[in-house]
């Protein structure tokens, strides 16, 4: 049961990453027309879609674990993960900010990505898949 758990957060990772996809490239044209620098534009879409797509890798595995446990640990395990990925997420923030070799709303853009493509699977649902042919 556990590894079906694991397989529906690796499908739904993949599928995330491929809606990503288009977006970086939208978000990467508009920010050129905008005027900013290609390479730093770039490499801090890259870095922050990379980052993104690893929390909700995160979510998902954090999920799925605690589902194998009774309900109490299981929040307890879900809270953590959660104080965890907010904790990293903060420095991630910080680094692009900080950090002169990335642009900052570049690197930082990529993490509202998954919540448009979630969206999107609501506003369209024959672009939705995952749980329901799992049979969830």
């Amino acid at each position: 049961m556990a590894l079906k758990g694991y397989e529906i957060v690796r499908e739904e990772t993949a599928r995330l990453a491929r809606g990503m996809a288009p977006l970086v490239l939208i978000a990467f044209g508009i920010l050129l027309l905008a005027g900013f620098e290609p390479l730093r534009t770039g490499v801090s879409l890259l870095a922050g879609t990379a980052y993104s797509i690893l929390l909700f890798a995160m979510i998902g595995r954090s999920a799925a674990r605690a589902v194998l446990f009774p309900p109490a640990q299981g929040t307890r395990i879900v809270r953590r993960g959660y104080f965890f990925r907010y904790l990293l997420t903060g420095a991630a923030v910080f680094a692009a900010i900080r950090l002169p070799q990335l642009q900052p709303l570049a690197a930082i853009l990529p993490l509202f990505f998954p919540k448009v493509i979630l969206l999107w699977q609501q506003v369209r649902p024959s672009a939705r898949k995952g749980g329901e042919e799992n049979g969830i």
